[in-house]
């Protein structure tokens, strides 16, 4: 039954985000007109032929569609199987703490996304406003894991468990925030977010039942089936961005879901694409401020491999097959 309750969520997500996209996206352009007419009425400038824009907050109808479908996919394998509510794995709090870490750090992009709306600024929030308030839902998810004695305090390398104690919250803490950085600096290339979480998502709901986290396994499966109806409209060329709201979203379901079933190591190989946009980023910036020079002609990679004259679609591939590979490193991790 809870394998029916899979296929459900999926096929959920899917009809779900596909029937709001459907929606917003002719709502979002609009608002987006609206706005570019009154930038041009206040700078006074002639007045130009329109250009449809790209809607940049798609990620709501990825969080929508995902929390709709989680939560129907949830209620019917727990009608089939009511042992799940007291279960003493916690299955429950585990769910709703990851669903809860995914939308804090999708309020946090949804916040910045905003900001950009309505001041027309594409760096939307300062870097320290913006790294506090992710630092927040980092600290708010860990607290909310310790109080319910679901926090990992070690890692699983190979076949030894190594310890960390009280340094673990911290570590993890780091991490959630370096992957949130990460996932908005790969948002812009078309498709490559999303196309990458995909495969991430049906990793994991893999990887959850090859742990014994089966009912968990829900989330990812409604995650799966949102993104691949958000596609249709992200595909290059683009019709819909999900923006920072639907990123960070994204970054924080890859980073709260091993955290939330105890093996928190599994988001570093899952999230390799995002590590490879913000560890070039990171390279840049420390290698201009040390010797005054760029080190890549661009950062992050989809924009070095545009400079490379890579076409839209093959980027979007490229990010794919990186996310297998993260894949395959994860499942290594595992056995």
């Amino acid at each position: 039954m809870i394998r029916f309750a899979l296929v459900a969520a999926s096929m959920l997500g899917f009809v779900l985000t596909a029937a709001l996209g459907n929606l917003m996206v002719p709502l979002l352009r609009e608002l987006e007109n609206t706005r570019a007419r009154q930038t041009r009425k206040e700078e006074k400038e002639e007045k130009q032929p329109e250009a449809q824009p790209v809607p940049t907050l798609g990620g709501l109808c990825l969080m929508v569609g995902t929390l709709t479908a989680a939560g129907m996919g949830w209620m019917a394998a727990c009608i089939a199987q009511p042992e799940l509510l007291g279960s003493d794995r916690l299955l429950m709090s585990r769910l709703l703490l990851t669903l809860f870490g995914a939308l804090a750090f999708g309020a946090v992009g949804l916040a910045e996304d905003l900001v950009r709306l309505r001041t027309g600024s594409p760096l939307g929030l300062r870097r320290g406003v913006r790294l506090s308030l992710e630092a927040a839902a980092a600290a708010a998810e860990l607290l909310l894991l310790n109080a319910k004695g679901c926090l990992s305090t070690g890692v699983q390398l190979a076949d030894r468990y190594v310890e960390l104690g009280a340094a673990a919250p911290l570590l993890w803490g780091l991490v959630l925030v370096a992957l949130a950085e990460s996932a908005r600096a790969a948002d812009g290339a078309d498709g490559t977010v999303c196309g990458a979480s995909f495969v991430t998502m049906l990793g994991l709901m893999v990887l959850e039942t090859q742990l014994g986290w089966f009912p968990l396994a829900v989330l990812p499966a409604a995650l799966a089936g949102a993104l691949m109806a958000f596609l249709l409209w992200n595909f290059p060329p683009a019709k819909m961005h999900p923006g920072r709201c639907g990123s960070l979203f994204l970054a924080g379901m890859i980073g709260c879901g091993p955290l939330c079933m105890g093996y928190a190591e599994l988001s570093v190989p899952l999230a390799l694409p995002f590590w490879a946009e913000g560890g070039m980023v990171l390279l840049q910036i420390l290698h201009f401020r040390c010797t005054g020079r760029p080190l890549f002609r661009a950062a992050p990679l989809h924009r070095w491999l545009e400079k490379r004259g890579v076409s839209a679609v093959n980027i979007f591939y490229t990010i794919c097959v990186l996310s297998v590979c993260g894949l395959l490193l994860a499942m290594r991790l595992v056995r």
